[in-house]
């Protein structure tokens, strides 16, 4: 998870909609426009984690526990 303090504050996360990760954005020379470093394009949602996650519906992700492998 990539939290930001530019230009919003350190809770505002950015979520790539084309990559479907969470990102570094950088900030476009328009307000409130942002690139996605990893595919370029500008398709980058801004917010909380919360209502990122509630509004593209991501789940939490759970760590694998060590050890335990799957076949």
């Amino acid at each position: 998870m990539i939290k930001s303090n530019n230009p919003f504050g350190k809770e505002i996360l950015y979520y790539c909609k084309d990559c479907e990760k969470f990102v570094n954005a950088q900030k476009v020379g328009r307000k409130y426009v942002f690139r996605c470093p990893i595919c370029k394009t500008k398709n980058v949602a801004f917010g909380t984690e919360k209502s990122l996650r509630s509004f593209f519906h991501i789940e939490d992700e759970k760590p694998e526990e060590k050890g335990e492998k799957k076949e």
